[in-house]
């Protein structure tokens, strides 16, 4: 027996269950707010899905949706009239590609290179968190190596000259006394 006390369990390591119901809570969230517009047919909703999808080429910044520019309403003119064709959503947008180049689609493609944006993203978030997890786990180590006993034992004391050793929510380190607010 080494005489060490045991190491005292983390609050939110036994709330597990709560970090958990949590997650499923955003995770409906997420799930409840994704968009069913039409993807086929002609309608209004549809029409302004397709349109918030493509740069307006006149206008700098603004969807064919926003854009009261000649050329976007044209755009807008060209998506009813393939909606009324019976074209699918990938359809258009592939003719809108097609014709004007892919600077036209607001919305990169998943695919290819376009896949890159998508990516890289969400792997360099990774891996700062990875960095940030590993960083603060050493230098939680390297703190509490640095304490001994002596260390200990000096707070201790401290503790119980202060009158705050048998109080754990007493944040009264500094010795200031009553804060009330």
């Amino acid at each position: 027996m080494s005489g060490r006390a045991p190491a005292p369990r983390h609050p939110w390591r036994q709330r597990w269950w709560a970090w958990m119901a949590m997650g499923l809570v955003v995770l409906g969230v997420l799930l409840a707010s994704i968009d069913t517009t039409p993807s086929r047919g002609v309608s209004d909703e549809r029409a302004f899905a397709l349109e918030i999808q493509l740069k307006c080429l006149q206008c700098v910044g603004e969807s064919v949706a926003a854009s009261q520019a000649p050329l976007a309403v044209q755009f807008r003119e060209e998506i009813d009239s393939q909606m009324r064709q019976g074209r699918t959503d990938d359809e258009i947008l592939a003719f809108f590609a097609q014709r004007y180049g892919q600077e036209v689609l607001l919305t990169p493609p998943s695919s290819g290179l376009g896949s890159l944006i998508w990516i890289v993203p969400v792997v360099g978030l990774a891996a700062a968190v990875v960095a940030l997890v590993a960083l603060f786990s050493r230098w939680r180590r390297e703190v509490g190596a640095r304490a001994d006993d002596a260390d200990r034992e000096l707070v201790a004391e401290e503790l119980a000259r202060r009158g705050t050793a048998g109080d754990p929510d007493s944040n009264d380190v500094r010795g200031e006394g009553d804060r009330r607010g």
